[in-house]
């Protein structure tokens, strides 16, 4: 029994075990041990009770309440999921969380009682109208409206009519939709996409391409996809790429160094960014570049200059949270709240963890960028 005395008493710490964790970003929890998963879920929790806050004072006095009770962090996690839900009612998440910490009971009566406190203050959820698509995962993306019923059900009364096939109704329903977006015999449709995002190519497989095996040559763009040699071709036929062609230069240790082009300077930089970086290279970050903002990896506010040496592709998200003030082999106790800096290392970026490690990107994207192709 004493191991398990001594895994109750480690569970009652919770709250001490965050307030480390706050210290820490997910990539140094994951480095001791815990599955990337896991210390997301720690992380975020650390920065709800050790973060920053428009309740200070309950989050100040839930975090005494939580030191004296002994909570775990599976009744944390549990209770903190409920003051998710009501992020829209401002000041309620944290009122009640004070007020489940403070509750006595088993976990399930407090998760009982947690459903219950939700369901009166929020009620039913509504359905937001709007259309959501997936990013790539495996060559396949979903595209998905969520709409008025009678719109949607007027729309598919038009598919309806379109169907062609005897074949399964969802394909069926799939083949008439792309027949309508695209015109069919009849012409018209939509209008086809102009290629604007940058695909990078080596040499060798421009090489394959131009000798006719492009089937053998995958390319990755910074719209998140991928397309074959052939399918490259086939957009450059048809015209899909417009009249610019774009060639950049890249160093194999000092990353990128120039670009040229066929007819217009402008966005060169940016282009140069994208072709190195088709996603964003945060760790696990899969937003394509044709969707971020331009960053400057030493910060602009602190000298740093706008070349291509220095400039990289970050989402929103990470360009926000990225620390332009640290640097590396700053005190501790200044990067208490860092999420890391990204940084340009032997040519490649990466992120620097606040615990000095050097991480890339690992997303199948970002290993078909410029700087892995020399």
């Amino acid at each position: 029994m004493k191991n398990y005395k001594e895994f109750v008493l480690h569970a009652s710490r919770a709250v001490s075990i965050l307030r480390d964790m706050a210290e820490l970003s997910v990539y140094d929890m994951a480095a001791d041990g815990l599955a990337l998963k896991t210390a997301r879920k720690y992380a975020k929790l650390a920065e709800v009770f050790f973060g920053s806050t428009d309740s200070k004072r309950l989050q100040r006095e839930s975090v005494v309440l939580d030191e004296e009770r002994g909570l775990s962090l599976e009744n944390l996690l549990m209770i903190d999921g409920h003051a998710q839900k009501l992020k829209k009612l401002r000041g309620a998440g944290w009122k009640l969380r004070a007020e489940l910490i403070a509750l006595e009971g088993s976990y399930e009566e407090v998760n009982a009682y947690g459903n219950q406190r939700v369901d009166e203050l929020v009620g039913e959820a509504v359905k937001k109208t709007g259309v959501t698509i997936s990013r790539s995962k495996n060559g396949m993306r979903t595209f998905s409206i969520t709409d008025t019923q009678r719109r949607i059900t007027d729309f598919e009364k038009i598919l309806d009519v379109a169907i062609t096939s005897d074949g399964p109704r969802s394909q069926a329903l799939l083949d008439a939709f792309w027949n309508h977006v695209e015109g069919g015999e009849e012409g018209g449709g939509l209008l086809r996409p102009e290629y604007r995002s940058v695909i990078a190519i080596g040499l060798d497989d421009f090489a394959k391409i131009s000798a006719g095996s492009g089937d053998e040559v995958i390319v990755g763009l910074s719209d998140g996809t991928t397309m074959t040699g052939a399918e490259l071709v086939n957009a450059a036929i048809a015209g899909a790429f417009g009249g610019n062609i774009y060639a950049g230069l890249f160093h194999p240790t000092a990353g990128p160094v120039n670009l040229y082009e066929a007819r217009f300077a402008s966005f060169k930089q940016r282009i140069m960014a994208t072709a190195e970086n088709l996603v964003c290279p945060w760790p696990d970050c899969g937003v394509p570049a044709d969707r971020c903002q331009v960053h400057h990896l030493d910060a602009h506010k602190n000298g740093g200059q706008t070349n291509p040496a220095n400039l990289t592709m970050l989402c929103k998200y990470h360009n926000g949270v990225n620390d332009d003030g640290a640097q590396p082999g700053c005190p501790k106790k200044s990067r208490r709240w860092s999420r890391g800096r990204m940084r340009r290392h032997h040519g490649t970026v990466k992120l620097h963890t606040p615990g000095g490690k050097l991480l890339e990107n690992t997303h199948d994207l970002s290993t078909m960028g410029a700087m892995n192709l020399i």
